[in-house]
């Protein structure tokens, strides 16, 4: 982590100063994360398996990748100053930034992007350039943004030049943060292992599923995204058998692709009973990485198996 002090740029324990660039690049997606949050070292931070982790972790620890962004606009708010009736000018604080970003999603991303309203959220900024952005206050902690207004506001209409976009504005809290106490993690270049691009994490996408051929033994499901690509390389962790009745959970034995891409036959001892099926939700222990579905589509049909 290139960590930058108020002092001139010199990280304590770190041999030298550090060769920053001057341009970091623009915002290209946003990382949110529970309030809270934080990475313990920079060798952490760097390790793309750190991001994946809390990417698929459970509800309510996970951290949201946002699409990548279309348009941004800055809206920085100037210093806050008060006057005295004697004349006399104080400062009161800096001006907070707000800046409103624009993504080119689906329907149903869209309306999936809403949920995240009237959550309490962090940021770490994803930079064109391939660096995340957070704040660090000690030299080792990596920690996100404070943020004050998060909103995914309601589409705006494609018109016969632009297409459809979804504004999301966010207000950072504390100008001091990024000013005062840069930091920031630069994996295409000094990554642990293999170098990795932060502009490649993807939030895990939603999934269709189509199941057929239910019996006690197993079935055949399709997984495919909204977009109708289909989802390859699944494992049998990505797929649940949940009982309508009580939730009782049915294990996935095997689950094999077939040579139609993105369908699978799935082996398992199923009891005669009604079923959810469908991919598995998000933070379901195991889970491949990026194959974590919503509820609401494990949920979307029942099947009886007699």
């Amino acid at each position: 982590m290139s960590l930058l002090t108020s002092e001139g740029g010199s990280a304590t324990g770190l041999l030298g100063k550090q060769s920053a660039p001057k341009d970091l690049g623009y915002d290209a997606k946003l990382i949110l994360a529970p309030v809270g949050s934080s990475i313990a070292t920079k060798t952490l931070a760097l390790t793309e398996s750190t991001w994946l982790d809390a990417i698929n972790s459970t509800v309510g620890a996970r951290y949201i990748v946002l699409p990548i962004f279309y348009e941004l606009e800055s809206s920085p708010e100037d210093d806050v100053y008060a006057t005295s009736s004697l004349g006399s000018v104080a400062f009161v604080r800096e001006g907070k930034d707000t800046v409103k970003y624009s993504v080119i999603v689906t329907p149903v991303t869209m309306s999936q992007l809403r949920t995240l309203n009237g959550v309490d959220w962090e940021a770490f900024i994803v930079t064109s350039s391939g660096v995340i952005k957070g704040t660090s206050d000690d030299e080792t902690i990596f920690s996100p943004f404070s943020i004050s207004n998060f909103r995914v506001e309601k589409e705006v209409r494609a018109t016969g030049s632009e297409p459809a976009t979804v504004p999301i504005t966010v207000t950072y809290a504390d100008a001091n943060e990024w000013t005062s106490f840069p930091a920031f993690v630069e994996p295409l270049r000094e990554g642990v292992g293999a170098n990795w691009n932060p502009r490649d994490l993807n939030d895990p996408k939603a999934i269709l599923n189509t199941v057929t051929s239910a019996t006690t033994t197993g079935f055949t499901i399709k997984l495919e995204g909204y977009d109708g690509v289909a989802f390859t390389g699944a494992s049998k962790e990505d797929v649940v058998i949940e009982q309508v009745s009580d939730g009782t959970i049915v294990a996935v034995t095997t689950l094999t692709e077939t040579a139609v891409l993105g369908t699978y036959t799935a082996l398992a001892t199923i009891p005669a009973e009604t079923y959810y099926i469908g991919a598995a939700p998000v933070g379901t222990t195991d889970a491949t990485d990026g194959y974590a579905g919503l509820r609401r589509d494990l949920i979307a049909t029942e099947y009886v198996i007699s």
